[in-house]
């Protein structure tokens, strides 16, 4: 009898979570239209803040637990001419970072602000670079490290086969506390460097991509560091076995001090994606790197929903979502996307992109910082249509030997065309779950499929997520988990944009 109550406890306790989910919409503001930039910056204290641009002035809003709009605080302290702005998150403050130029100097430069929206201190300038006129301006890239003890900016230069490395390291105080240069001759046809990380210790990581020609594949691939405080970078040349990989995204995994690297495989030159190729580089080992090669499976294959043909369907698979496990261990996300273009009175000319420059970007909550953000609607090109797909979730968990424990599969299909706002998805990690949300179309309808994915790889389908009000478009790409439990989606009702708080 003790035993039955206690199995009905636990059934009643696992239906109450299942549809306990609870979703509080913000006002919309009148100002707050589809052309409008916004970032969801995240939780300070109890309350919400989100950046706005609107027609080139840029503000901090202010919400509470209930979604209502407390304050907007006009950031005056910033140039009107801003074209680059990234934001690192504290419980208390934030640092915005920013570029803009003037008189041919393109300058970084930091702010601190409160959560009341207010600037703390003085304007302070990270670093200067001179340009000329014709010149792309957009030159600083800012990373920061997981425990947020590190900010990173970076920039590259390429001229005359020639490619400039330069990176500047600051504490949590925006003191600066090492800065490298690299002189490297480069080759823009058969090389690739990827985005450039740093770790909890400070060690700058990036990896190098090689290819025999321009039209082939990776065929070699080396990861280099560097310590502060050391003269030169170190390498390691990592053995692909001769077989081909493209993109190779990077993640830290500061709790085992070791540095993850993943991409998909070829056997072949231009051949097709046959699995999941890994390398792991210890910090006190480099020179030492283990990697595998994890073929998918011919259930996967037939399991996947895909326009293409059987040998192809794995092609469009891009790398989305990266969660290291305290084992050693991993689980990787990837989705199976591509794009179509078309100008006027030409065919479609189909587009793969893996543009996620930070898709494994180290925040707690594994937010989603997507490649394209938010696309105001007046942005678009009015000379060509764009097709954009976003289908099946391929989840793949590796353990600490590098050996493929289990893969599943979450089925979406979904299109738009020159509009990808309302497409993809976005993680909510729960701890001893991880929750996909993207749209299901009901009747016209946007709804919020709910599905969870389990340590042992089961998924688990929650009831999906529905708005009480017509009109309400949800945007999931682009949430962010502020909480344990708790997620900001931004969503479209009328033409004006809103954010609607979910609490699992």
């Amino acid at each position: 009898m003790k035993h039955h109550y206690l199995n009905c406890l636990f059934f009643f306790l696992t239906v109450h979570y299942a549809v306990a989910q609870k979703m509080t919409f913000s006002e919309i503001n009148r100002r707050d239209n589809q052309d409008m930039y916004f970032e969801i910056l995240g939780k300070f204290g109890t309350d919400i803040l989100v950046y706005k641009s609107i027609s080139r002035e840029h503000e901090l809003s202010r919400y509470d637990a209930e979604m209502k709009q407390v304050s907007t605080v006009k950031l005056d302290y910033l140039p009107e001419r801003i074209f680059n702005i990234d934001f690192i998150n504290y419980p208390t403050y934030c640092y915005l970072i920013y570029q803009h130029q003037r008189n041919g100097i393109v300058y970084c430069n930091a702010v601190k602000v409160d959560q009341e929206g207010k600037a703390v201190g003085a304007v302070r300038l990270l670093d200067t670079t001179r340009i000329g006129f014709f010149a792309d301006n957009k030159i600083y890239t800012t990373t920061f490290s997981e425990d947020k003890k590190k900010l990173l900016i970076y920039k590259k230069h390429v001229k005359n086969d020639n490619l400039t490395i330069v990176t500047k390291l600051f504490d949590a105080d925006l003191n600066q506390i090492d800065s490298t240069h690299q002189f490297l001759q480069f080759d823009d046809r058969k090389e690739v460097y990827s985005d450039i990380y740093v770790d909890n210790e400070g060690t700058v990581v990036y990896a190098k991509e090689k290819k025999k020609t321009s039209n082939d594949n990776t065929s070699d691939l080396e990861l280099w560091l560097h310590q502060p405080g050391a003269m030169e970078f170190e390498h390691t040349q990592v053995s692909l076995q001769k077989k081909y990989i493209e993109e190779a995204s990077i993640k830290i995994d500061n709790l085992n001090r070791q540095y993850i690297v993943n991409s998909f495989y070829y056997s072949s030159r231009r051949g097709s994606i046959e699995g999941l190729f890994t390398t792991i580089v210890k910090k006190e080992s480099l020179q030492l790197p283990r990697a595998a090669f994890n073929p998918f499976s011919d259930s996967l294959r037939s399991t996947i929903n895909s326009s293409d043909q059987y040998k192809f369907v794995f092609d469009n698979l891009t790398t989305r979502n990266i969660v290291v496990k305290k084992t050693g261990g991993f689980f990787i996300a990837a989705e199976d996307f591509y794009s179509e273009t078309r100008s006027f009175n030409n065919a479609w000319n189909r587009n793969y992109y893996n543009n996620f420059p930070n898709t494994t970007m180290n925040d707690f909550y594994l937010y989603n910082p997507y490649f394209y953000g938010y696309r105001p609607w007046s942005s678009f090109n009015g000379d060509q249509s764009t097709r954009y797909y976003y289908d099946d979730i391929v989840i793949l968990s590796i353990d600490s030997s590098l050996k493929l424990v289990w893969n599943n599969i979450i089925h979406k299909k979904q299109y738009d065309v020159d509009n990808d706002n309302f497409l993809s998805y976005s993680i909510i990690n729960a701890g001893g779950e991880v929750h996909f949300l993207f749209i299901e179309k009901d009747r016209q309808k946007h709804i919020l499929s709910n599905q969870g994915i389990l340590p042992g790889g089961e998924i688990n389908r929650y009831p999906t997520l529905r708005s009480t009000e017509n009109g309400i478009e949800f945007m999931p790409r682009l949430g962010k988990q502020v909480g344990a439990r708790v997620m900001i989606m931004p969503f479209i009702q009328r033409g004006k944009i809103g954010f609607a708080r979910i609490d699992f």
